[in-house]
């Protein structure tokens, strides 16, 4: 499953797809999201099986480039590719 979050890792949204993420979810941070490259102790950072991908003209946006890994960001074709590869996807806002 695919998770889209565009909230900060301390609203509520970031909280609820934590609590339903599961091993093989691919969760992609967008907007605000993104803000969780701020946060190194963040829960998100640390789920296993778990790929979780800031977008990166988001970061860009945001002027937090040096805080992510490039292994960490996504672009725009690949969150299509996303979108096309996971037949369910969860928008959190």
């Amino acid at each position: 499953m695919l998770h889209i979050v565009n909230k900060p890792p301390g609203h509520s949204a970031a909280h609820q797809m934590l609590a339903v993420v599961s091993p093989g979810d691919t969760v992609l941070l967008i907007e605000d999201a993104v803000q969780a490259v701020l946060h190194d102790a963040w829960r998100g950072w640390r789920m296993e099986g778990v790929e979780m991908l800031a977008l990166n003209d988001d970061v860009i946006a945001r002027g937090l480039s040096g805080y992510v890994s490039d292994k960490s960001l996504a672009d725009m074709q690949m969150f299509v590719r996303l979108t096309e590869q996971h037949p369910q996807i969860l928008t959190w806002y």
